[in-house]
C-alpha cells in the first residue's frame, strides 16, 4: 500500500466488533514498528500486548475510552524503559555480532556514561519522542493489515505498572486499542499545508 493512501486510510476507531484477531498479525505489527528511529537507536520501547487483563485495564482508563478497550480483541500497552544504560547494554549483547565495530563501541563505551547526566526533563524528552515514533509507526502498521485502532492517553499512568505486571523501570506512555471495525471512523479535519509551513 503506498504510504498516502495508507495514512488516508488511518482514522481513529473507538467501536469495534467482536471479529476475533490472530494474535500473530498484531506481534507482526509490533515487529514492523520497531523499525521506526529512535534517538541513539536506543528502542527505548517495550510493550504488553492485553487481553485477559483488559477489564481491569479499562477500570483505570478515563470516560468513553473503558468501553472501547473492553470491546477491542487486544489493547496494547506502549511503555518507555527508563533504564537506558541497561537497554544499551542489552542492544550491544544482542548486536555484537551485525553492527559496525564503532556502532558497538558507543553502546558499550559512551552511551551508558551519557545516560546518567540527562536531567529528569530532558529524560522525559528523549523517552517521549522516541515512543511517539514507534506508536505512529504500529498504528500505520496494524492499519495496513486491515485492523482498526486507536491512541489512548487518557488513563491512569500510576497503576498501569501493577495492573499489568510490569516492571517499574517501565514508564507507561498511551495505550492502543486494537480490533477490526464496522464503522472505520471518518477523516479528520487537517488545516491547509500553507498554514502550518513558514518559509525562512
Amino acid at each position: 500500500m503506498k504510504f498516502l493512501e495508507l495514512n488516508k486510510k488511518r482514522h481513529a476507531t473507538r467501536t469495534f466488533n467482536n471479529q476475533p484477531i490472530d494474535l500473530a498479525d498484531v506481534k507482526t505489527a509490533i515487529e514492523i514498528a520497531t523499525l521506526a528511529p529512535s534517538a541513539h537507536n536506543i528502542q527505548s520501547w517495550q510493550f504488553a500486548i492485553v487481553k485477559d487483563k483488559k477489564a481491569e485495564l479499562a477500570e483505570i482508563m478515563y470516560g468513553h475510552n473503558r468501553q472501547q478497550a473492553l470491546d477491542a480483541q487486544y489493547v496494547i500497552a506502549v511503555f518507555s524503559d527508563t533504564d537506558l544504560v541497561n537497554r544499551a547494554n542489552r542492544i550491544a549483547r544482542h548486536g555484537v555480532n551485525q553492527m559496525p565495530e564503532a556502532a558497538l563501541s558507543r553502546f558499550i563505551n559512551e552511551f551508558p556514561k551519557m545516560y546518567p547526566t540527562y536531567s529528569p526533563q530532558q529524560m522525559s524528552d528523549y523517552l517521549a519522542l522516541n515512543a511517539g515514533l514507534v506508536t505512529m509507526n504500529l498504528v500505520l502498521a496494524l492499519t495496513d493489515q486491515k485492523m482498526a485502532s486507536n491512541i489512548i492517553l487518557g488513563f491512569d499512568k500510576t497503576k498501569a505498572n501493577a495492573i499489568l505486571e510490569m516492571d517499574e523501570r517501565y514508564r507507561p506512555e498511551v495505550l492502543i486499542t486494537v480490533g477490526y471495525s464496522d464503522h472505520p471512523g471518518n477523516p479528520s479535519y487537517r488545516l491547509p499545508v500553507e498554514q502550518v509551513i513558514d518559509i525562512r
